[in-house]
């Protein structure tokens, strides 16, 4: 489980099918996630807590995750998130591979 406590960490997971799911927003809070499974092996999904969203390449969802697809998957890709407006969204600061929203 992560909390709060986890801000300024990296997770990493080799899993297929991990899902890292965010706590609730506090201003302030930044947490990077890396796919460390080798490419092409393991879908690495990031879900905001149930009244959270994430906001990226320029829009925001509403409790739906941000996957970084199996078939796409490179061994390092990573997404880093921070809580800087503290009400509705987690915002990608940082990311590299490919990574969308859940439809």
């Amino acid at each position: 489980v992560i909390t709060t406590t986890d801000s300024g960490k990296t997770i990493t997971s080799t899993l297929d099918g991990f899902v890292a799911t965010l706590p609730a927003i506090a201003i302030g809070n930044t947490i990077t996630f890396v796919n460390m499974a080798d490419s092409g092996t393991a879908v690495f999904s990031v879900s905001p807590n149930a009244s959270d969203g994430i906001t990226y390449a320029g829009s925001s969802t509403n409790n739906k995750d941000i996957i970084n697809a199996k078939a796409t998957a490179k061994k390092g890709d990573f997404i880093t998130l921070a809580s800087l407006d503290g009400t509705a969204a987690w915002q990608v600061v940082g990311v590299r591979g490919i990574w969308s929203k859940e439809a």
